[in-house]
């Protein structure tokens, strides 16, 4: 069995623990994962036919990933790259720890095992990494943009906000999946969403307002969110104050809230210029414009990853052209990428190889 093949089945086997951050697979997916972005399964154990010569990958090793500690699915999904392509792996987690991750990393054995290393402080050799894959704000982007040297390959992952587009009419099952995009995980990633831009007039949208409150309310009832921190719950409070304070002075319709807790939370604006909101179940509901274009929803809007797109069809994706995000998804999807995504719009197996010519 080759090394590929090797790491594939360990894996494979492993398929159960990683579902949750990094969507279902199995053996047969990770080849064909292999030869859609490295055109072989074999390129990385030896040489290949490509054109009149031959050819082979070599995995960027060893590997840093550092990793947020907002949401542990960027740690899960990066390592498990690294692996696949068969890089000595070097996991700079945050200061606090992701204890999902570890507790992963702790129970391997074997081959994989023997490819990862975690460290919460980061150590000055890994800098000399051949490559790295930098999850995190302007801030730790910027650090590391120092900090490595220029020989160093970066990949990089900062802020993005996800959105969803409304066009078509809706019920309880379209409101319900939508509300589970918003919620699950506690908006924590950038897949979660945080603006909905819905098309029609004010009566229209403040409709759906209403249905998606109450799919929000359902949503918490079913599946409650854990014990929310102070200043967690400061912030959405904060923000519901900012939000009655605009309303009051014609910038929004109206509020929808959880009673009696910071569980979630609806704002409508007039504009559709896209906001920071404090997270943890606080999402904006906004009018669809006419000119639909990155600019025309402001900073945000150039830093777009996933439109959730209802109804879900090529003919209303073409209205999305002038959004520039890297991906589209039906309601209820937003957070459950496969494997094969192209996250922020690149090859994730791709960029963790160098090529070597042969001829």
């Amino acid at each position: 069995m080759s090394p590929t093949e090797q790491r594939i089945a360990a894996l494979a086997g492993q398929a159960g623990e990683l579902a949750r951050w990094v969507g279902d697979f199995d053996a047969e997916t990770l080849r064909a994962w292999l030869c859609l972005e490295l055109g072989s399964e074999r390129v990385l154990d030896g040489w290949v036919a490509h054109g009149g010569i031959r050819t082979r990958a070599v995995p960027l090793s060893p590997l840093l990933h550092v990793v947020s500690g907002n949401s542990p699915h960027a740690a899960f999904q990066s390592v498990l790259r690294g692996l696949l392509v068969g890089a000595c792996n070097r996991v700079k987690l945050p200061m606090a720890g992701l204890t999902e991750f570890e507790r992963w990393i702790g129970g391997l054995a074997g081959p994989l095992a023997d490819l990862i290393e975690v460290r919460r402080e980061l150590p000055g050799v890994w800098l000399d990494s051949e490559g790295a894959v930098v999850f995190g704000d302007g801030g730790t982007i910027e650090t590391f943009r120092r900090l490595l040297p220029g020989t160093v390959v970066r990949i990089e992952h900062g802020p993005k906000v996800s959105i969803a587009v409304v066009f078509g009419a809706w019920d309880d099952a379209v409101l319900d999946r939508l509300a589970a995009d918003i919620l699950r995980f506690e908006q924590m990633g950038c897949l979660s969403v945080q603006a909905v831009l819905v098309d029609g007039g004010e009566e229209r949208v403040l409709a759906f307002g209403d249905g998606l409150a109450e799919a929000m309310r359902r949503h918490r009832a079913e599946f409650p969110r854990g014990a929310a921190s102070v200043s967690a719950s400061g912030a959405v409070r904060n923000a519901r104050a900012m939000a009655r304070f605009l309303c009051a002075n014609g910038e929004g319709a109206r509020i929808w809230e959880s009673a009696g807790s910071t569980e979630w939370t609806l704002v409508h604006r007039r504009d559709p210029v896209l906001q920071s909101g404090p997270l943890h179940g606080f999402v904006f509901l906004h009018p669809l414009p006419v000119d639909l274009r990155r600019e025309t929803l402001g900073p945000l809007g150039q830093v777009i990853s996933t439109v959730v797109l209802h109804p879900f069809a090529e003919d209303w994706a073409a209205r999305l052209d002038g959004l520039a995000a890297s991906r589209i998804c039906a309601v209820g999807e937003a957070q459950q990428p496969t494997v094969f995504w192209h996250h922020d719009g690149g090859s994730p197996l791709s960029s963790l190889v160098r090529w070597r010519d042969f001829g």
